[in-house]
């Protein structure tokens, strides 16, 4: 026997179906690609990243819509049927939530592909998708891991990001089909912070993570206030290792570039996953000095920070554990590459990639041999273009008067527009 609708509960009844119309028609035009990125965006995002967001974003929306159309149907019945206006009305609220939910999948992942707003800045951004991909490869392929692709996209402020490929994304359901980098304007043309993230996915692949917190708790097994201390950093050091392997040098002058801000360097925030950018720096030039050598731009770069930033500006309670770690770099170092990943065979990922490659030595080494066509050569693109990345940022680093000059370089073969020598 159906229950009778009164004035009021026709009222309410009315306002559900008005709601869910809005929502529903909204998202309805989520079925557009172009709501939410260009169509020439979509055309600069190469097919095998393309296709797989656009698989995941029909998916999501389709159920979306499926959704808003049941509580549609429900909300219809109960304004005939008095007894479901309660669950009409957690319907609604729950499609408005879901419709959140997908807004928020979309809009991100829009923004992402819509940051390639000319064919410039698309050709520069595809260039790092496929040095980003090629990365992983030597490395994942050892592992028996498939290897994900990638969508660079620009974006503001100081630090890159990544969502993994892989990750639960905000609608229900939606996985991220791609790794999704941000890589930030003032890097866009030294991407040394390109490969610090793709770290992160390749150390989620491998369990290099955990292997690494293993490594470090037992080089600081005498100083268990050290250990405490650097042990939880392990994630975010295992990406700067990944890309200090892939670029040298030039990665740690990049990561000082970020870091190296007087109010936060010194500064140890609680539940930070980041090393404390002052030993960060530090560990970044001793892994200089044990793949390259005592001597090089980075003991210029470590006495220029420590004159800059003396440990004693610190926190006194921070500043014994600076200078102990500091004491400590070498072994720290030395654990980081050292570190046996159980994915590798137990492998440390600098037999993998070996760091002689982008040696100061090495890498004018491959100038000398190149030449000229190092800048033009779709040979020298395809074959070195991860050390290319890392010879620009490195002569950029140790010749600070000609800087302009090789970011241009640098821009220049980004974009695949043909410069002089």
């Amino acid at each position: 026997m159906t229950s009778p609708v009164s004035i009021t509960q026709a009222l309410v009844a009315a306002d559900l179906g008005r709601q869910v119309a809005h929502w529903l028609a909204s998202a309805r035009t989520f079925r557009d690609a172009e709501e939410f990125a260009s169509i020439g965006a979509w055309r600069s995002v190469e097919r095998d990243i393309g296709t797989p967001l656009r698989t995941q974003l029909h998916k999501v929306v389709e159920e979306l819509i499926a959704l808003g159309e049941g509580t549609a149907a429900l909300v219809a019945s109960a304004r005939q049927e008095a007894s479901l206006l309660p669950r009409a009305a957690a319907a609604v609220q729950r499609f408005r939530h879901r419709y959140t939910q997908v807004d928020t999948t979309l809009d991100f992942l829009g923004d992402a592909v819509n940051s390639r707003t000319s064919p410039v800045l698309a050709a520069a951004l595809t260039t790092l998708d496929r040095l980003a991909v090629q990365s992983m490869a030597p490395v994942l392929q050892r592992a028996g891991k498939p290897i994900p692709q990638v969508l660079v996209y620009q974006d503001k402020g100081t630090g890159a990001s990544i969502l993994r490929a892989g990750v639960r994304l905000w609608a229900p359901g939606a996985v991220m089909p791609v790794a999704a980098i941000k890589i930030v304007r003032h890097n866009l043309y030294r991407p040394t912070s390109l490969f610090h993230e793709v770290g992160h996915q390749v150390a989620f692949l491998t369990g290099w993570v955990e292997a690494l917190r293993a490594s470090l708790a037992k080089a600081l097994a005498d100083d268990k206030e050290l250990q405490a201390m650097w042990t939880p950093w392990a994630s975010e050091i295992a990406a700067d290792v990944f890309a200090f392997l892939h670029t040298g040098y030039a990665s740690v002058a990049a990561l000082y570039d970020v870091v190296g801000d007087a109010r936060t360097i010194l500064r140890w925030p609680v539940g930070d996953p980041h090393p404390v950018g002052w030993l960060r720096t530090l560990l970044g030039c001793q892994f200089s000095r044990s793949c390259f050598g005592a001597e090089g731009p980075w003991n210029a770069l470590q006495n220029a920070m420590e004159a800059h930033f003396p440990a004693a500006r610190a926190d006194a309670t921070l500043q014994p554990l600076l200078l102990r770690s500091k004491a400590a770099m070498p072994r720290i170092a030395a654990a980081c590459f050292a570190t046996k990943i159980p994915a590798l065979g137990d492998r440390p990922m600098s037999e993998v990639i070996d760091p002689a490659r982008v040696s100061p030595a090495g890498l004018a080494d491959l100038e000398r041999r190149a030449g000229a066509a190092l800048w033009t050569s779709a040979h020298w693109r395809d074959a070195e273009g991860i050390r290319i990345v890392a010879l620009a940022g490195l002569r950029e680093a140790e010749r600070p008067e000609t800087a302009t000059l090789w970011i241009d370089r640098a821009r220049a073969w980004l974009r695949d527009v043909p410069i002089a020598a």
